[in-house]
């Protein structure tokens, strides 16, 4: 009775684990560009468009070169 009551929780949280999952989102396409800061700090930024990668800069440019 102890193997039954197991396997049939073990069923339920796998179903309820697949039922919970959100469907496929459509993936945004990204590109990766190497940004040097004015301070000379160099990195790479992948954004997916230029709103997001200015927001990036700057926010680079304030927590490393002030």
């Amino acid at each position: 009775m102890k193997n039954a009551i197991l396997t049939l929780a073990f069923v339920l949280f796998t179903a309820v684990g697949f039922a919970d999952q959100p469907k496929e989102r459509e993936e945004l396409p990204s590109a990766c560009v190497d940004v040097t800061l004015s301070c000379g700090v160099s990195g790479e930024a992948c954004v997916t468009d230029m709103d997001m990668l200015m927001r990036h800069i700057a926010f680079a440019e304030a927590y490393w070169c002030e």
